[in-house]
């Protein structure tokens, strides 16, 4: 190296080191501060400090820097995702199981049966609605990427465990895959979740089925209008497995875009009083995870819809499959507001996850449910547990 060159490498090492202080500082100019802090125990000093790092500019350069070479050398995102073609992302929990526990799926088949068995002990019947995978129904995005044999055989795997024994569920994916050939985008591309299509293509089915099973029970009864709104642009929970906003958030892969759908019930003769009771009214209900859960894919209005009939939806988003169902079954409105039909809505994914819901795990590991249910000669009455 000449000294010429050394001069000018230690000149540029003086400038940027010069230039990164600058912008860090700045981050000190608006440290708003608080005044109870005290600054005597360290409680002023650590919350400048996480102030301080929050902004400091680096810290935001050096992430969207190494998940863009991340992303754009090596095709990957975060531990989570996997990045398919053409923009598509998947959760890695489509397609591997989250534990090496080879007993993992049997436990939670059992768990299912074990939900039907109290349910059909109290002459309480279960559908349960299986939502195949994105990745299942969108192999070819998935690129060289393949899931795990045990993720392969989970679907059939489920719909036979539930035909031996004897739960009603129905085999929907060949009609999602025919949806899908024919144009319709069942799945957003970078969420892991169904669109308002696809949870449209999956209720009209679902609810033939259901009606075609269940048909002592009143359909039809009323009249649901599904609206369509402007197009929204939506960006996908995989995304932020994808750090690159704000310095490369034109890499990332493009938001999706679909209609919000809205569904009601049609305007009758009703009065204000029994539209505002309706839903307390009826007696079906539907539990389940963020599929059923989230307003925007409108799969519980689509249910409704086709079903001519009003439901209660009890889903919940970030629980899984087990814990909503679990909380339901010893809940107040179980005990007083006896279902004539209840609607399972669970993932494939979710066989391959554990429980780590407590109050879920000690539902499961408590036998005397199960020993009432058995023997508990009121049906309409259920035992408190």
């Amino acid at each position: 190296m000449t000294r010429t060159s050394k001069k000018l490498t230690a000149g540029l090492f003086i400038v940027t080191v010069l230039t990164l202080g600058g912008l860090s500082l700045r981050s000190l100019a608006n440290y708003g501060g608080a005044e109870k802090l005290d600054p005597i125990n360290g409680e002023l000093a650590r919350d400048l400090e996480n102030h301080y790092d929050e902004r400091f500019p680096v810290r935001d350069l050096g992430t969207n820097i190494w998940a863009a070479i991340n992303y754009l050398v090596f095709d990957e995102g975060r531990p989570g995702v996997t990045i398919g073609r053409e923009n598509w992302l998947f959760t890695d929990e489509e397609l591997f199981p989250a534990t090496d526990n080879p007993e993992l799926i049997d436990t939670n088949l059992q768990r299912v049966v074990e939900v039907n068995r109290f349910l059909r002990a109290r002459d309480i019947p279960l559908v349960v609605l299986v939502v195949p995978s994105k990745a299942r129904i969108y192999t070819e995005k998935l690129g060289d990427t393949r899931p795990a044999p045990e993720m392969q055989a989970l679907y059939p795997r489920f719909l036979e465990r539930l035909e031996s024994e004897g739960i009603t569920g129905p085999n929907l994916l060949d009609e999602l895959e025919r949806a899908q050939v024919e144009g319709t985008q069942v799945f957003l591309r970078t969420d892991t979740h169904w669109s308002p299509a696809g949870a449209d293509v999956f209720a009209r089915h679902a609810s033939g089925f259901i009606r075609h099973s269940l048909d002592e029970q009143p359909w039809g009864e009323q009249t649901f209008v599904t609206t369509l709104g402007e197009p929204i642009r939506h960006e996908g929970d995989l995304l932020n497995y994808l750090p690159l906003d704000p310095l490369f958030e034109h890499l990332a892969p493009r938001p999706d875009r679909f209609n919000k759908r809205e569904t009601v019930k049609a305007k009758s003769d009703e009065s204000a009083t029994d539209l505002l009771f309706s839903e307390r009214q009826t007696d079906l209900v539907l539990v389940g995870t963020s599929y059923s859960a989230n307003p925007l894919w409108d799969f519980p209005g689509a249910l409704r819809r086709y079903l001519g009939k009003d439901l209660i939806n009890l889903a919940e988003e970030g629980q899984g499959p087990f814990e909503p169902m679990t909380e339901y079954l010893q809940s107040e409105e179980f005990r007083t507001n006896r279902p004539s039909l209840v609607l399972w809505e669970f993932p494939e994914r979710y066989l391959a996850q554990p429980i780590t819901s407590e109050q879920a795990l000690a539902w499961f590991g408590n036998t005397s449910h199960q020993l009432a249910a058995a023997t508990n000669p009121n049906p309409s009455n259920p035992e408190e547990h």
